[in-house]
């Protein structure tokens, strides 16, 4: 197993690119890096210094994952978004209490 830290180099290897940097401090992920690891049109990048490197992560949107989950959860049992709504308005559902 490789050490998901390490850098390729050498003819052919996909870690290590040359890119430059564009007006006002832009520059092209190469299209490799952007494959492996996920990131498309309106990706958000963390971007931070780490000493004289600067390093970009694709943000991850806990909201999105959580929306993703309990869109999930609704379809595996059923459960129709419209009809908890009013259920919920109504005030007519009743809790559990210990």
């Amino acid at each position: 197993m490789s050490d998901p830290l390490s850098i390729k180099r050498g003819p052919g290897s996909s870690g290590v690119s040359m890119v430059r940097v564009w007006g006002r401090g832009q520059f092209t992920i190469p299209s490799a890096m952007r494959r492996r690891l996920g990131i498309g049109e309106d990706t958000i990048l963390e971007v931070f210094q780490a000493g004289r490197a600067i390093v970009a992560t694709p943000e991850r949107i806990t909201v999105k994952a959580l929306a993703a989950s309990v869109q999930n959860g609704m379809t595996e049992y059923g459960i129709d978004l419209e009809e908890l709504l009013s259920e919920l308005r109504e005030g007519s559902h009743e809790y559990d209490t210990d």
